[in-house]
């Protein structure tokens, strides 16, 4: 029975791969786009600017609806179905790689993505699913596409494949042409900090992306800080600073586009739900960053039924323009850092951690001599000691098994130079229960494989095992009670590849196991001992298990010297070839390394042993 859910549940995840989706966790790298993005930088010790208390005062001379006088009250700018065929707050599309590009006619296609410039002509680059022109709520504002445009209409694609990010202004599929039609559009590749040509929009006024800016309910709602900056409107802008591209404005009162506003430090939330006071956070450490020519104050987030907006209007409107200042316009960090941490940890794991330190233009800071000091929200985590970067670490410094974390749940660690408090990096992660050890995978028939573990140290309430093969990657975990899981019926004469996870009764899961791998085949007189002389079919048999390994690793099989080894004596360069075959498969599925005796086999001195076989069949089965 387990069997045959362990293959219903791939093949409905191979088929879930392919379908577009609406809302929903993200499965690409968190935070959007890198840990140094100005959308994810923290400006909580960031410069003043000079100018804060009158831009404050502008904002607040103005009409600020709902409320007729000043001071300007904060606004949660998004929500649910209105009921009356409207939505409130920015919908988001998730889609893979396979998602087929579709062409877009803009109606500012100078500054737009998805055209050739030197003709102005647009080829297909957006891969927008075709549920979008008739399904509800796909598209800002509810209509479907092809539905003639009302209001803004953004449309947020993301590729979780390739980790980026498509929008589009002002949509609409018109099936006269047929096609899609769009006001502008563009692409960000969310693994690195690009921005937009100077003088360019985006599908937004500043020429920023949107989605990194968005309050998410699966953010709000989940383990973790909030690590970014929020997405806000005012009525009126002034040019445009850093790390906006685009003017949309010049009244010389107000703003620029790309300005960051920071609730005061002294800000007391602490009246707030958890929820509410999550986001008040963030708005203290990154801030809002205006994006848009709108209504003074309003912070934008995503189109999702499950928000309680009663909750959200009610706590918002506590806050005021009052409540905030500008940060120095234009600011950045002349230093960052990248911590790179895995996102998920077992409770008592020891795990490694690399911290690199750029520079203004993102290039690594070679020079960094810094000294850092390592925090977690864990109380009871061991950290790295305080460490001053050298010239040889050229601003990348590792530490390995330096970061053990205890306390389950969402935990942040927290690098900061002890002279410079903006130069700082945060990672967010999940802690589980402990990571089972001691993975085994056995053949025990050519039908049949056998994997065990020993029990993870703390909390598992159950264990997920996942698998893969040749063609077949890593497919959705099967859950079991116990230590131990019998994979039947398999195909005989292939390599199985197996990884398991503990996941504790709040669901959180451990990282994976490291692998281990079994070849459905069996290898004639076996074990080998010193007494046994080895035979051409000794060596055949396990070029043909090394290359079903190499199947399974998604490489080419290896062309042996000798193919036909009838009445050819064993020669070392046999075994060396082997061993070469098979430690690159092994490398690339992940599985540990094997200690061979006689590492270096020489030509002529190394007398070949039947050990050395029989170290090559183990690494195999």
């Amino acid at each position: 029975m387990l069997r045959r859910l362990f293959l219903a549940l791939l093949v409905s995840a191979s088929a879930e791969a392919f379908a577009a989706s609406q809302g929903g966790p993200i499965p690409v790298p968190l935070p959007l786009f890198p840990a140094n993005n100005w959308w994810n930088t923290d400006v909580s010790h960031a410069p003043l600017d000079p100018s804060s208390a009158t831009f404050i005062a502008f904002i607040n001379s103005g009409p600020c609806p709902p409320n007729p006088y000043p001071p300007c009250k904060l606004h949660p700018d998004w929500g649910g179905d209105n009921g009356d065929g409207t939505t409130y707050g920015f919908p988001f599309i998730q889609v893979d790689g396979s998602q087929p590009l579709k062409t877009v006619i803009f109606d500012n296609p100078e500054e737009s993505d998805g055209v050739d410039h030197n003709t102005e002509t647009s080829f297909p680059f957006y891969p927008i699913p075709d549920e979008a022109i008739t399904t509800f709520a796909w598209i800002e504002g509810g209509p479907p596409g092809n539905v003639p445009p009302d209001g803004d209409r953004h449309m947020l694609i993301v590729d979780t494949t390739h980790n980026t990010l498509f929008e589009l202004y002002h949509v609409y599929y018109d099936s006269n042409l047929p096609g899609w039609t769009a006001g502008s559009g563009a692409f960000f590749d969310m693994k690195t900090n690009n921005r937009r040509p100077e003088g360019w929009t985006s599908a937004d006024a500043a020429g920023l992306a949107m989605l990194p800016g968005l309050a998410r309910y699966d953010e709000v709602y989940g383990p973790n800080e909030i690590t970014h900056a929020f997405r806000v409107t005012v009525r009126d802008t002034n040019g445009y600073v850093y790390p906006a591209s685009h003017v949309a404005g010049t009244n010389p009162s107000a703003l620029p586009m790309g300005a960051r506003l920071r609730l005061k430090a002294d800000k007391d939330i602490s009246g707030f739900t958890a929820e509410v006071q999550k986001i008040f956070r963030a708005f203290k450490t990154y801030g809002l960053i205006v994006a848009d020519n709108g209504t003074d104050m309003y912070v934008s987030g995503t189109f999702d039924t499950r928000w309680d907006m009663d909750l959200l209007n009610t706590a918002f409107a506590q806050l005021s323009a009052n409540d905030f200042e500008v940060v120095q316009r234009g600011w950045a960090p002349a230093t960052s850092f990248v911590l790179d941490l895995p996102q998920t940890m077992g409770s008592g794991d020891a795990a490694s951690a690399t911290l690199t330190a750029y520079d203004s233009n993102y290039n690594v800071a070679t020079g960094y001599r810094g000294t850092v000091h390592f925090m977690s929200s864990d109380g009871a985590a061991s950290l790295p000691v305080d460490y001053t970067f050298t010239a040889g670490d050229a601003g990348v410094h590792s530490f390995p098994g330096g970061f053990t974390l205890q306390s389950p749940g969402g935990q942040t660690v927290y690098a900061t130079d002890v002279a410079d408090a903006t130069i700082t990096a945060s990672r967010i992660v999940i802690v589980g229960p402990s990571t089972p050890t001691g993975l085994a995978a056995t053949a025990t028939s050519t039908t049949s494989i056998h994997v065990a573990w020993n029990p993870s140290a703390s909390g598992a309430a159950h264990y997920e095992i996942v698998r893969q093969s040749a063609g077949n990657p890593y497919g959705t975990p099967v859950t079991t009670m116990g230590t131990s899981y019998d994979d039947s019926p398999v195909g005989a004469g292939a390599t199985y590849v197996y990884k398991v996870r503990a996941v504790d009764a709040s669901s959180r899961p451990s990282p994976f196991s490291t692998p281990d791998a079994a070849t459905t085949m069996f290898f004639t007189e076996d074990p080998l001992t010193n007494s046994t002389t080895i035979k051409a079919t000794h060596m055949t048999e396990v070029r043909q298990a090394v290359n079903l390994m190499r199947a399974a690793a998604g490489l080419a099989g290896t062309n042996f010297t000798d193919p036909n080894l009838a009445g050819v004596p064993v020669k070392a360069l046999h075994i060396s070839q082997l061993r070469a075959a098979l430690t690159e498969a092994r490398n690339n599925l992940g599985l540990t390394a094997i200690v061979y005796t006689d590492p270096t086999i020489d030509v002529g001195s190394t007398p070949i042993k039947a050990v050395h076989l029989q170290q090559l069949r183990d690494g195999v089965k």
